[in-house]
């Protein structure tokens, strides 16, 4: 086995750790900071076999179509829906919403290269209960009651969370240090469009839903305290965090 292969093997264990921490770790804290650091070991390892193959002459990776179906019992679908569509998208893919009838699943489709659809499969199950649990601990009983509290801070809190993800992405990207990555984005995109006017053809922007601006704020603010992981900022228990 090469040293390559040996660095390989090292991240996908460690990603598989920080997985199983953040799916059974004894406190919300301890499962938030793992599942952060499976995200940023992720999109390391996913970057670095794109450069790898690139390297090699070989073709770019296949693009992959996932469909994330949440809960929409509670007409709450296209908000939740539309937080894993902001995930994605700082995380490099694409998403599109397909609605449902009441009562049944709304979906986010996710499009984007496939180890980075199998980190997102991994990942936006725990983020979107993350962010449930960052919701119900903010705000009032009387306004957490109100209909457009919830889809108002998932607003907030995902376009936060989502912004910083994207900068803490932003050096792998860095050409200095990591030259070719902006003709490997600069491709991806160009298939992203292509295959989405394939399958999807034209799309249309949603409306926008009624939302209240103080509970946009509340998403925001918590978005800000999100433990990502950052140097110097460690999650507590009435602290939630999201993955980056």
């Amino acid at each position: 086995m090469t040293d390559t292969d040996q660095n390989r093997q090292k991240i996908l264990a460690k990603i598989t750790a920080c997985l199983a921490l953040a799916e059974h770790g004894a406190t919300p804290a301890e499962r938030e900071t793992a599942a952060a650091k499976a995200a940023a070991l992720m999109a390391r390892h996913n970057i670095d076999q794109a450069q790898a193959r690139a390297s090699r002459g070989e073709q770019p990776e296949e693009l992959t179509i996932f469909p994330f179906a949440v809960s929409g019992d509670d007409g709450h679908g296209r908000a939740r829906a539309s937080l894993a569509i902001k995930v994605a998208e700082a995380m490099g893919c694409r998403g599109i919403h397909k609605p449902a009838p009441a009562g049944r699943p709304y979906t986010a489709i996710i499009t984007g290269p496939t180890s980075d659809v199998h980190s997102l499969r991994l990942l936006l199950p725990l983020i979107v209960a993350q962010a449930h649990y960052a919701a119900a601990h903010h705000g009032t009983p009387a306004e957490r009651r109100r209909r457009t509290y919830l889809p108002s801070f998932l607003l907030g809190y995902g376009a936060t969370v989502a912004q910083r993800i994207t900068a803490r992405r932003r050096p792998l990207f860095d050409e200095t240090t990591n030259p070719g990555t902006a003709l490997i984005l600069a491709d991806r995109a160009s298939r992203l469009d292509a295959l989405i006017a394939e399958r999807f053809g034209t799309l249309t922007d949603l409306a926008r839903p009624r939302v209240r601006d103080d509970a946009i704020a509340a998403g925001v603010i918590a978005g800000r305290s999100a433990d990502l992981g950052d140097p110097g900022m460690n999650a507590t228990a009435d602290r939630p965090a999201l993955t980056g």
